[in-house]
Parts: C-alpha cells; structure tokens; sequence
C-alpha cells in the first residue's frame, strides 16, 4: 500500500474520490486564502478605528449587504443554473477585490473601515454558496458525512496563513499587497472550479418524489420553503449566528483593552486565530468523521449549542467574583476558540450533511436561505443588540451574556428537534411515488378478502389433502383459498406439516397461508419456521411475517437470528476472499445477496418495517443518491454493530477488507472450515443448488469427509444429482480406497451409479445453464437464478427443414438453439438466422399472441423450448428473470427506434 492509498484511507478517501477530493480541497484551499486576506485587512483597519462603535455598525451593515447578496445569488441560480451562477460569482468577487483595493487604498475612517468589513462578508458569503452549492449536487449524503469535513478543511491551512500574516502586518498601507494575492487567489479558485466542471455534473437536477406530508405552513413556504428540516435550521442558524457575533466582539474588544499597541493587537488576534483554525484543521481531518461515526448526527448537531451554553453559563461565576482583566481575556479567548473549533470542525460539516436528503433543487433553496438570509439576519440582529449597549453601558457587563445564553437555549432545542426531521427528510426521499395496494404493502387479513365470510368445517384428512394439492401448478390458489376459508382452526395440522416438510414449494405456500391469517398462532407457527436450518424455510417465514407488526416479546429471537446471519456473512466472506476460481466467486457473491435480504426481513422485525422495506428498496435502486440515503437511514435506524456489517455488505470493497469489518464485528474464527467443504456439508438446506454444484465440482473429499456426498445423491435438483454422481465416478477412478469404504457402509452405491448412468440426458443441467449464461436474454441473469430454468428447458430435435413453428400458429414458448441454425421467413423473404446460442419467440413468453412468422430448421437442430406457463411458475418465484426479459425486449426496442430514425 502506497504512502497515498494510505493517507487516503486514514481520511475515509476512496480511490475513485481522490481526484474530486483533491479538487475541491484545493478550490477551498484558494478561496480561504482570499477570504482570510480581506478578513485580515478589514479587521487591521477595524481595529485602529473605535472598534466598541465601529464593529456592531460593520456587522449591521454587513447583515444588510449579506441579506442582498444572498437574495441576488438566490434569483440567478434558478435562472441561470448552479455551474453558470458559480463562474458569475467568482467573476464577482474578483470585481469586489478591485473595489475593496480602491477603500484600502484611499480610505481610513470608521466609515471605509466599516464598508470594507462589509465587503469582505458579502466575499465570504458568496464563496461560500458557490463552494457549497457545487459540493451538494456532486456529493451524496453518504459521501458528504464522509468528506465534507475534508473538503472543508482546504480553507483552514489557508486562513492559518492569513492569521500569521496579520501577525507580521503593522500598518494598514501594507494591506494592498495582502489584497493582490487574495486576488491572485480567486483567480486560481475560478480555474480549479472551470476543471471540476469538466469531470461532474455540476447541475441540480429535479427528482420526483411523493408529496411531503406534515410540511411548513404554506404561508411560510416563501420563507423556509415547504420543509420543517429547513425551517428548524434557518431558526437555529439565525440564533447561532447572533451568538458568534456577540463572542467575536467580546474577543475582539477585551483585546483591545489588554492591548492598545495595534501591533500587539494584532500579534494576539493572530496567534489565537492560528491556533484555532490548526485546531479546527486536526479535528476536521483526523476526527471529525471518527466522532461522527461514533455518536451519531444528533449530538454532533447539539454539541455546539450545548458546550457553548456551558460556557457562557461561565460567565456568571466570573463576574460576581469579580475576575481580574487578564482572566476575563483568557475565558474570552478560550470562548472564541472552542466556539469557532465546534463551528468549523463540528456543525458546519454536520449542518451541510442534513441538507443532503433534500431534492437537489431545495438543496441549494435551502442552503441559500440559510447562509444568505438567516444567517446575515442573526449577525445583525446580534451587532443590533450590542450596539443598544451604548445607550445603556451599565448592561454591558452582563446582558450580552443573558441574550446569548438563551439563543443558545434555543438553538439547542430547535437542533434537537432537526433531527427527526431529518430522518423524516430521508423516509421522505425513500418513500414510494405511488401508493401500491399489493402484498408485500397491505396485508390482507382472514377472512375478508376471500369470497364467503363464514368459515368451514374440515377434517384433518380434508385439510392434509389441500395441502398435498398447494405444490401444484394449476391447484395451489383454489387449495390456498379454501385453507384460508377454513381458517385459524387449520393450524394445529399445518404447522407439523410446514417445519417438517422438506418441499421448498410447499414451505413457501403454506408460510404464505400462515400470513394472510394474521392470527397469533399463525405468527408462532412463522416465528419458529424462521429458526429452522434450513434457510429457504427462514427465507419463506420473513416473507410470510410481513402481514404482522413487530412483537417486543420476539425480538431477542431475531436478534440472535440476525447474529447467525452475520457469521454466516463473515465465512462466505473468508471464502470469497480465498477462491481465486471465478464461477464460485460469482455464486458466492449471489449468496451474499440472499443473505442481505433474509437481514432485511429480520430487520423488520425488530425495527419501523416500512423505514427498513423503503431502505431495502432504496439501497436496491440503480440512483446512487437514493442508495446513499438508504445507507443513511439505516446508519441512523439500527444498532451501530449491525449497520456496519450491513453496510459493508452492501458496499463495493474488496472482500479482504469486508473479512477485516467481520471479523471485529463477530470475532475472528479460528480453525473455519474451508468454503467448498461448508457448502457440501450443509447442501441445499443453506445453499441454492448452482451453488452447492459448483462446489460438488471443486470439492476434494477426504477419508472422514466423503460421506457428505451421499444425501446429494438424492436431491430433487438435477443439478445437484448430476454433480453428486460426478464425484462418485470421481472416487471410483482416481481415489478407489475412499470408494471403497463408502461403498462398505452403502454397498447400493453401485447399483445407484448404473441407474444413474442409463438415465443421463444428452444434455446436462450444468450445461444447460451455460447455454442460457451465452444468451443475450439471460447474460445478465446469475447462474444460481439461471438454475431454475434448467428444469423447465425441453430438449427437442428438429430435422432439416422441418418447422418449429408456422406463422399464424399461437406463440406460447421461447427456442434457444443449441446446435444447428434455424431461419425464420414470412412467405419467400427470410428474416433472420439462428445460431447456437441465439433465442427467439421471447415475446411469447409474456403475451400469446398469433406467431408473425415461421421458423423452420436448416440441417440437424438441437433446442431448448421453454414454455409460458412454465416459466410464469419460474417468475413467481424469481423477479429477477423477468426483470432481465424485461430489459433485453427494451434494447431492442430502442434498438429498432433508432434505426427507424437513421432511415
């Protein structure tokens, strides 16, 4: 690991994020270079004119000019767009550098000294909308509580240098210098930015969402737009801001009266400001996404409101006992620096991270409001207060302290409540467009919606036959209906049934009875279901219990589930980790994927179900934002511990650094056993069947081991079968002697071999599998997925010229040619040839419809039928195959469109 990777990695930098990372660091890196120059400047004059009079005027006068600059930002970046206003601002601020030269130059009064001030907050402020507004559209919200704090901290070396340089400053005329370098600056700022624009989107684009319920008022819409989130943190910013003010004077003029050589000033302002912005740059850095990781976005958001109360609450002691100057400079100065430490390093990152779960455009609304109107409000509604004390000095030695506690009280109240808000911002963002009435959102209870109200009478005999008659393909839903007709009375003979049956159909259909009777007992019979073994029969009760809310009194059993399900996690990680062989990488990755659902299932029942169901859906959507505020909410949902096993699932990581979470997770485990030998062991009872074939190929039998392949040998998965008998043939001619002591113990394994010999298809089902992996409508399909269609594959043959299919015929069935070509024509034009490996007649799959073709044969043709009312039985029960038929008939759709447009 290079020297980089693993600077990155200590700051939460992934590598494809190092470019942008970089970028915007150093774009914040320039700007904080300008803005602390003029700040610099301003503050040098300031201080040399009457800065008890002077400052409260400059930060009225700066509120006011803020609060216009604001409201223009606002109208041209919903006109022009946010990359176009970005370049105008920069632009802007190089014209407001020349003026503020000009006042530098010529000016030394209270009044130049008050409009530079001025001037260089509508500086700051427009800077930092541009450098905020671009990092929301281009970061999610994961990614912004990971970075914000180190793209932020670009500013803080930067003013760290500007405050050394006031240090050296002694006279205003040398201020000019300080100004043509923040010039200089800009310019590099304005360029970082045109280079970012070049790699990202730098656009707020719309996303449609469902109607926010429980907004803000609509008459106050046109002030805090139509989220409660944005209205709390307007409210708290204009509080929070009105304190800074007061503090940054207190500093600023205690110092004053300690001091009143302007350079000793000036070298005591400068050495606190370094020491706070060095501070603020080692938290921000190294600590800032550690603390948030550790105690969470709530009391990261408080921490500044309440340490800050706690400090001014101080106050009190000091002043009855009447403190000497030098330690009421010192608690100043100490209040200063923790106030500005917390704001740098802890809110502001924070503060930006809420904003996240908001559409893009009420992104940039919001922050706008915030920085351009609420804030410039509470500085001047805080240099208003300060100023009044000049009409009443007795006050100033303990009013400003009141007001300030209690904005702080009131802050910290109102940015106790944002949080809800911000999770009700991320449900928000997650939650469906359109209400859909289905299964898996209304749970239908017994018996009302079935046909006939009252319930029946039935014997155990009469109920057992319903059950025998759910498997099938044409009688499951008369059988479920009339089991569901009859009642909660039919669970005392279903639930033997149901944990003892071995029929993953079966399991699935009747867990699905248990359900939709929504009876306590029904309930039990499900809980125990999900701690059976094996793990389709778990997979079947999570399903089946999503008709029932959580129970309190079940939730140490989930739990204990949720822990076996994350030291299942842990060992197909190991495994991942040590395959080098890709066809078992790629099964145990879709295992993995099994996994996280059966997590998510649990979940629900030991959290809000719909808050966990959005965040499945979420984190299963192609939008990276809607995935990262998935993450989020779960990151703020669950326990710490298993949010982090989940997120590491979920996340692309390389499966090293996946076992390394594990194992500090759940522990290390000593002596695992090798993958391939867990899948065989534990078989399709924890495993699909593709998976335990392909492990059954790779497997490496020893003398104490070889008997886990004989309940294979007559599993219902002809996948499993085949490969079973393979390494039966395997032992026979490469390892005699454990052939030999298997058949002491089993001496029927010869006659199993025979029959399985004479009953070998021409193709197998492993092969079969490949076929469909080597055609365009299934190359996308996971083999484990693929594994269920196999069964339903008819081999037909077809000699030359004969028709598989003449046009006007009903289409109720899809070809994939295995060998030979097949031609499809309409009268004396031919359309189309097939080869090996290509399909046709896709859309009789979905719709039978009159074929608008003929197909016949050309030579010798081997082919897979594969039938419509087959593969409906094999899209009930997996999604993700018609998802894929689905995309492949969009292709080529789009496909013909555009070749329509190119003619």
């Amino acid at each position: 690991m290079t020297l980089l990777e693993r600077w990155q990695r200590l700051l939460g930098i992934r590598a494809e994020e190092g470019r942008t990372v970089g970028l915007f660091f150093l774009h914040n890196f320039l700007l904080g270079i300008g803005t602390i120059l003029v700040y610099v400047a301003a503050n040098v004059i300031l201080l040399e004119n009457d800065p008890e009079r002077s400052l409260p005027l400059a930060y009225g006068l700066s509120a006011l000019a803020m609060i216009v600059a604001g409201r223009i930002y606002a109208h041209f970046e919903h006109h022009l767009g946010l990359e176009r206003v970005a370049v105008r601002v920069l632009l802007a601020v190089v014209a407001l550098m020349a003026v503020l030269g000009v006042l530098v130059a010529v000016g030394n009064s209270v009044a130049a000294s008050v409009a530079i001030m001025a001037g260089y907050r509508v500086i700051y402020l427009l800077t930092n909308l541009e450098f905020w507004g671009v990092s929301a559209v281009v970061f999610d919200v994961r990614q912004s509580r990971r970075l914000f704090s180190v793209i932020s901290s670009g500013d803080m070396p930067a003013k760290a240098l500007g405050a050394v340089l006031a240090i050296l400053i002694h006279h205003h005329t040398e201020l000019l210098w300080l100004l043509l370098l923040a010039f200089a600056a800009y310019i590099g700022a304005l360029l970082v930015l045109q280079a970012t624009s070049r790699h990202h989107v730098v656009e707020a684009r719309p996303t449609a969402r469902a109607a926010r319920q429980g907004g803000v008022a609509p008459g106050l819409q046109q002030w805090f737009g139509s989220s409660q989130l944005v209205l709390t943190m307007c409210l708290s910013m204009l509080l929070i801001a009105a304190v800074t003010t007061g503090i940054e004077y207190s500093f600023f003029v205690n110092v004053k009266h300690k001091f009143h050589d302007q350079a000793a000033v000036m070298r005591y302002v400068g050495t606190v400001l370094v020491v706070t912005y060095l501070a603020a740059l080692v938290f921000k850095l190294l600590l800032s996404r550690i603390t948030l990781d550790q105690v969470g976005v709530r009391w990261m958001l408080v921490a500044l409101p309440a340490l800050m109360l706690a400090g001014l609450l101080l106050a009190g002691p000091l002043w009855l006992g009447q403190a000497a100057g030098n330690t009421l400079l010192l608690y100043f100065c100490a209040l200063y620096l923790t106030l500005e430490v917390l704001r740098r390093a802890v809110f502001d990152p924070v503060f930006l991270v809420l904003f996240q779960p908001l559409s893009a455009p009420e992104r940039l609304q919001a922050h706008t409001l915030a920085k351009g109107l609420y804030e410039p409000l509470g500085m001047g509604l805080g240099g208003l207060l300060l100023f009044g004390l000049h009409w009443r000095p007795e006050l100033s030695v303990w009013a400003p302290f009141l007001w300030m506690g209690l904005f702080m009280a009131g802050a910290l109240l109102l940015l106790y409540r944002t949080y809800g808000h911000y999770l009700g911002e991320l449900q928000h963002a997650l939650s469906r467009r359109f209400v859909q009435h289905d299964e898996d959102t209304v749970p239908r209870t017994w018996p009302i919606d079935l046909p006939g109200a009252e319930a029946e009478e039935a014997t155990p005999d009469s109920i057992l036959a319903l059950v025998e008659q759910l498997p099938g393909r044409t009688t499951h839903t008369v059988a479920a209906e009339q089991l569901l007709r009859l009642g909660p009375s039919t669970l005392p003979i279903l639930a033997p049934v149901l944990l003892s049956s071995h029929s993953e159909v079966l399991v699935r259909r009747l867990a699905q009875v248990c359900g939709h009777l929504q009876v306590p007992a029904s309930r039990h019979v499900l809980v125990a279901l999900a701690r059976e073994p094996e793990l389709y029969k778990r997979e079947a009760a999570l399903r089946a219990l999503r008709y029932f809310a959580p129970e309190p009194t079940d939730a140490p059993i989930f739990q204990e589930l949720v822990q076996d399900e994350l030291r299942r996690a842990q060992h197909l990680l190991q495994g991942l980790a040590a395959t080098s062989d890709s066809v078992l990488a790629r099964s145990l990755n879709y295992e993995l994927v099994r996994l996280q659902q059966r997590l998510f299932g649990l979940l629900q029942q030991l959290y809000a179900p719909q808050l966990i169901a959005d965040a499945q859906r979420g984190v299963q959507n192609a939008a990276r934002e809607r995935q990262a505020n998935a993450l989020e909410i779960l990151d703020n949902l669950i326990d710490r511990p298993i949010y982090q096993g989940l997120q590491a699932l979920l996340e692309v990581a390389p499966a090293t650094e996946k076992v390394r979470i594990f194992n500090r997770l759940v522990g290390p485990v000593p002596g695992a056993a090798l993958i391939v030998d867990s899948i065989v062991a534990q078989g399709e009872a924890a495993f699909t069947d593709w998976t335990v074939s392909v492990a059954l190929r790779q497997w490496q039998p020893a003398v104490a081991t070889a008997v886990h392949v004989l309940p294979h040998l007559h599993s219902t998965s002809l996948l499993v079968w085949e490969a079973a008998f393979q390494v039966l043939d395997h032992l026979a001619a490469q390892q005699p002697e454990i052939y030999r002591q298997l058949l002491v113990g089993h001496p029927t394994l010869t006659t199993l071999r025979m029959s399985h010999s004479a009953a070998i298809s021409t193709i197998s089902a492993a092969e079969r599998v490949a076929l469909l992996q080597r055609t365009a409508l299934f190359a996308a399909t996971p083999a484990n997925v693929l594994s269920s269609i196999a069964p339903i594959m008819k081999e037909v043959h077809f000699h030359d010229g004969e028709l598989l299919f003449a046009k006007g015929d009903l289409g109720t069935s899809l070809f994939v040619v295995q060998a030979g070509q097949v031609r499809v024509f309409a009268g004396t034009q031919q359309l189309a040839t097939f080869l090996p490996g290509d399909f046709f007649g896709e859309l009789a799959l979905l719709d039978a419809e009159p074929r608008s073709a003929s197909a016949a044969a050309q030579g010798p043709v081997v082919a897979f039928r594969i039938d419509q009312e087959d593969f409906y039985d094999v899209m009930e029960e997996r999604s993700e195959v018609l998802r894929n038929i689905l995309r492949v008939l969009c292709q080529r759709l789009r496909r013909q469109n555009e070749k329509a447009v190119a003619e």
